[in-house]
């Protein structure tokens, strides 16, 4: 086998990376023609023109049974397979004829195609196996599937039989003289089983494999060959141990393999070829199981692997500058040529296929050495380096490592340097100067500071070498004073469009680069930079706050500056300025010193500067922020190149880890306390405490459901014109926004919160009053927010504000309960079908206020008839004090029948307090359950009667059921009467008919005196009658008879007796 070009030596070849799979190929079929082949395949295979071998090689021969031209066809194909072993002599394959059909498979055996089918493997000289037969029909991805596995199959068989036949082998080889074929048949049986996907025996031969090249001698003439095969073997043999889920054998295996040819150095003239073949794709291959699945740790996973191969890389480029610099040609005559048409990899191309010991020609040996010696020095070891660098970066940061990502970052900017890429080295060393700050790795930041200038200078960004200069001369850095002082020297020269003294230990040419660079910045017409200064820790420390947490909106706003230097040399600044937000916009309000020129910050030198302002009206109830402290440098002669430098007004130590201990740092008495100055960045603009007077005048509490009045009455007591007056009004909490009206006039038309009134001017000492209406439909307690805001007439008019809040509470007016009874006025606990009852709603009075009652009625539900003919209100016009009652009664009946509590109907009583506004409230009245029964009993009595005076008393039975009804009838004595009538008798009611049973009483004594009590009672041996029980004939004499009558005394002479009662005697 041919090996490739190697570009590199840390590339492996394809064929060993690739996963080993099946080599099937696909002849004899007319794609570009053919519609059923393209169906099949995209293309079909083409014959290599170069010698390797093939493993197995199927061809398609398009062929049908139902051909017309069915022997032709036959010698045609025969013919073809004729050509393919011809053309593949001496090579081992296997030839499959498939035979593709346009009509389906028949369902049972078919004759004629089974000898057409031996007649055809007959003239092809195949077996019956290797005829495979392919439907073209609906259901092509099933056969297609079923083809595939029959390809497999035949795949699998002819690797077994290669392998075996190279185990075989074995039998005619010594270690002595063979030691070399040992190792190839290992691998190749490895490879075989690998492409038979029996992963576990191919991993049993490359392990063999491996141990049989660990025991052939390494000298230096084999110490290439040999350990390029050992890191092909180590490859597949970490690779299938992932596979097979072994992961820590596969680390030991790799760490094992790198422990034994690590001294195996070889030619010492060609060690940075050692340093290249140490580097390995093991980080590939674990970073490649990692996402399948296998997991991996902080302390082992493929990261660490590739900062090894960074290591190696940076290991062979520092050989190479040992071994590499004194030649300068490239040998005559070529000893590399035919590097490329070698036969086996690792073998030198000025001694191919020598296994001997002993270079043949010392003389071409060392031509060779010098070849590689002088390709050497052309390859970009910074590239390799910064490659493994970032894959390395991305494994830490993906498995949280940030103190090794970081120092990883820093090594890679040192790569960029050494390639001379300096701005991307500087994207990084200012990046990583972001991540060190907050920890404060002082000698660390200076050290990266230090890099970063120098990338900045040889790239000519004043941006960056200003910002990271004003840094490197803090107090913090470790640099030392003469370096600071040359620093120090470089910014003004800078800002003066002089050029900066180029770094000491920059070589000629790179000075003189960056000298070019900078004269082309240095000349431009303008510069204007504006620099972030937040988040680093630069030589001037800032601070900024307001005075106080909040203004009034006529007060002067104080901002106060503090500026401290930790330079050791003086800073000359141009500007001092603060940026302050506002709703919607910002300002900047400048510093003007005394002597309106350069502000001069000495070493160690604090500095306080104040600015004021006057707060714009639309910011009266909004926070403003100091946005910014800015600081300008520069030239003061020329304005065309200024520096702003934008702090965020925090000061360095704002994340100090222990800011409590600031209070210890020792100050300056002549100065001010620059550590204990307390941040405030925010402050509130208020209203002016205004002199606008708001009375309100309401008769607390309002009452449910009542257009409540509040009077407010504005004065002004300011000593100028107020205008552009606008009262609001609005609910403090807006639970109770959905159960509040409001209204403004005496019409009570609803208004939408807030409620707003205007007013365009009042003078001193003028009133003006306001009445608006609220009404709730729920008791609690409601607080009005009343504002006042105007403008105060001035030079400069103020906006003011006048807040008030006004509580009110809302209680109930009355509570009304309901009572029902009989037509004799006792209470019941149910109504019956179609008897009259009593209705008599209760009112009292909670409200403190006295209520005039100016209407009241009852609307009747479903099923509730009024039996009064005319409903008049019998409360209208009373007047209810607190904890009083008031009752009326009303008259209806039911014509239904019902379990439930029935619905009496809507109450409605329309009131007022005394001077108020009517109201109306509706309560529903909620009734008893409806029962019905057959039997109805009513009575005729006079309203009362004489003693010694008959008078008569009817008892009328109406039977309501279409049944008979039978009923035992018993009359018991008193002493008060005597009575004429049945003492005891059985009455018999028709259906829907009425009986009448009358008797004569006759009172012995005055007074109200109890009746004879009539008793009824169903008899036992009665006909069935309706569902009338004894229970009901109880409750019906309670509610329909009365039990007492009250009887006067005899009139004197002759008693006119009743006409009823005679005609009652005469019967």
């Amino acid at each position: 086998m041919q090996p490739p070009v190697i570009s590199d030596l840390q590339e492996l070849p394809q064929e060993l990376i690739a996963k080993p799979l099946a080599l099937i190929g696909l002849s004899g079929l007319d794609t570009l023609n053919n519609a059923i082949h393209k169906a099949l395949v995209d293309n079909a295979h083409e014959f290599p023109l170069v010698k390797p071998k093939r493993n197995s090689y199927e061809w398609y021969i398009p062929k049908d049974w139902n051909d017309v031209q069915w022997n032709e066809k036959v010698i045609e194909c025969a013919s073809r397979v004729q050509s393919m072993r011809a053309a593949l002599d001496g090579r081992s394959t296997r030839v499959v004829v498939v035979l593709i059909q346009s009509s389906p498979m028949p369902a049972g055996e078919d004759m004629i195609a089974s000898e057409k089918a031996t007649a055809l493997c007959a003239s092809c000289e195949l077996n019956a196996k290797s005829l495979l037969v392919l439907p073209h029909v609906d259901h092509l991805q099933g056969y297609a599937v079923r083809l595939e596995n029959a390809f497999y199959d035949f795949a699998q068989n002819y690797y077994h039989v290669e392998a075996r036949n190279i185990k075989s082998h074995r039998e005619h080889l010594n270690k002595t003289t063979h030691q070399y074929l040992f190792v190839r048949h290992q691998f190749k049986m490895g490879f075989l089983n690998e492409l038979k996907q029996d992963i576990h025996t191919a991993h049993k031969h490359y392990t063999h494999a491996y141990n049989n090249l660990l025991e052939i001698r390494i000298v230096d003439t084999n110490a290439n060959e040999i350990r390029t095969v050992a890191g092909f073997i180590n490859y597949k043999l970490c690779r299938l141990m992932f596979v097979l889920n072994l992961p820590r054998d596969a680390i030991s295996q790799f760490r094992a393999h790198i422990d034994r040819f690590k001294i195996r150095i070889g030619f010492k003239e060609l060690a940075f070829e050692h340093f290249g073949w140490l580097y390995s794709i093991f980080g590939d291959i674990f970073d490649e199981a990692v996402k399948l699945g296998l997991p991996a740790v902080q302390t082992q996973h493929p990261g660490i692997y590739y900062q090894q191969v960074a290591q190696y890389c940076i290991a062979r480029r520092q050989s190479c500058q040992e071994l590499c610099s004194d030649v300068t040609t490239y040998p005559i005559p070529d000893p590399l040529e035919g590097m490329n048409t070698l036969e086996f990899y690792g073998q030198r191309p000025w001694r191919p296929g020598k296994l001997s010991a002993e270079p043949p020609n010392p003389q071409l040996e060392q031509n060779g050495i010098t070849a590689l010696q002088y390709l050497e020095q052309h390859v970009n070891h910074s590239n390799h380096i910064i490659t493994t660098y970032g894959l390395a970066i991305t494994q830490y940061k993906a498995y949280r490592c940030p103190r090794t990502r970081r120092h990883l970052i820093i090594q890679m900017a040192d790569e960029y340097i050494i390639s001379e890429d300096y701005s991307k080295a500087l994207t990084l060393l200012t990046h990583m100067l972001w991540d060190y700050r907050p920890e404060k790795w002082w000698n660390i930041i200076s050290s990266i500071l230090l890099k970063a200038i120098k990338c900045a200078y040889l790239t000519a960004n004043p941006q960056d070498y200003i910002m990271l200069t004003l840094e490197a001369l803090g107090e913090h850095i470790a640099i030392p004073a003469d370096a600071k002082k040359i620093m120090y020297e470089n910014l003004l020269s800078v800002l003066n469009r002089q050029l900066p003294e180029p770094e000491s230990d920059l070589p000629p040419s790179y000075a003189q680069s960056a000298i070019s660079h900078w004269q082309e910045v240095l000349m431009s017409q303008s510069l204007q930079l504006s620099l972030e200064m937040g988040a680093m820790v630069s030589c001037v420390d800032c601070k900024g706050r307001f005075v106080k947490n909040e203004y009034e909106a006529d007060e002067d706003v104080i901002v106060e500056i503090y500026l401290k230097s930790l330079c050791l040399f003086p800073i000359n600044l141009l500007r001092v300025s603060a940026v302050i937000d506002t709703t919607g916009s910002n300002f900047e309000c400048v510093v003007n010193p005394e002597n309106k020129g350069i502000i001069i910050l000495n070493s160690n030198e604090v500095k306080r500067f104040c600015v004021t302002f006057r707060p714009d009206p639309s910011n009266v109830d909004n926070e403003i922020q100091m946005n910014s402290v800015q600081l300008q440098i520069g030239n003061n002669n020329a304005s065309d190149f200024v520096v702003n430098l934008k702090f965020s007004g925090q000061g360095n130590d704002l994340n100090s880890t222990f800011a409590e201990l600031q209070h210890f740092r020792n100050s300056p008495r002549n100065m001010p306390d620059f550590d204990n100055v307390k941040v405030q960045m925010t402050t509130k603009i208020v209203p002016r405490h205004s002199k606008l007077d708001l009375m309100f005048q309401h008769a607390n509490p309002a009452l449910l459901d009542e257009w409540y009045e509040i009077n407010v009455n504005i004065k002004n007591n300011e000593t100028r014109d107020i205008r552009d007056i606008r009262f609001e009004i609005s609910l403090v909490d807006d639970d109770g926004i959905d159960s509040t009206e409001f209204s403004l006039s005496t019409q009570f038309k609803l208004e939408k919160l807030p409620l707003l009134v205007k007013y365009d001017k009042l003078i001193p000492s003028e009133e003006s009053n306001l009445n608006f209406f609220m009404r709730t439909h729920k008791v609690g307690e409601r607080s009005l927010n009343c504002k006042a805001s105007f403008i105060l007439d001035g030079k400069q008019p103020i906006a003011s504000i006048k807040t008030e809040t006004v509580n009110v509470c809302i209680v109930k007016p009355f509570e009304i309960t309901t009572k029902y009874m009989s037509m004799l006025f006792e209470s019941i606990n149910k109504f019956y079908v179609e008897e009259d009852f009593v209705i008599m709603p209760i009112i009292n009075c909670l409200s403190p206020w006295p209520i005039i009652i100016e209407n009241s009625s009852l609307d009747f539900g479903f099923g509730i008839q009024n039996v009064d003919k005319s409903i008049t209100s019998q409360l209208r016009g009373t007047t209810l004090k607190h904890k009083e009652k008031g009752s009326e009664i009303y008259l209806a009946n039911t014509s239904r029948q019902s379990d439930k509590l029935i619905d009496i109907g809507q109450y409605s009583i329309k009131w007022k307090r005394l001077n108020g506004f009517s109201a109306r409230t509706e309560v529903p009245l909620q009734g008893l359950i409806v029962d019905w029964i057959p039997l109805d009993i009513k009575i005729s009595l006079p309203e009362h009667g004489f003693v010694r005076t008959p008078l008569l008393v009817q008892y009328h039975f109406l039977n309501k059921s279409h049944q008979l009804i039978q009923l035992d009838l018993s009359m018991e004595g008193s002493e008060a009467f005597m009575f004429a009538g049945y003492k005891q008798f059985q009455i018999h009611i028709l259906p829907g008919s009425e009986r009448i049973v009358e008797y004569n009483l006759y009172p012995l004594i005055p007074g109200s005196v109890s009746l004879p009590k009539l008793v009824l009672s169903i008899p036992d041996s009665g006909t069935e009658g309706p569902a009338l029980r004894q229970d009901h004939l109880v409750s019906l004499l309670e509610r329909a008879l009365p039990t007492y009558l009250y009887v006067m005394p005899q009139i004197k002479g002759k008693p006119k007796l009743d006409p009823a009662v005679i005609s009652s005697m005469m019967h």
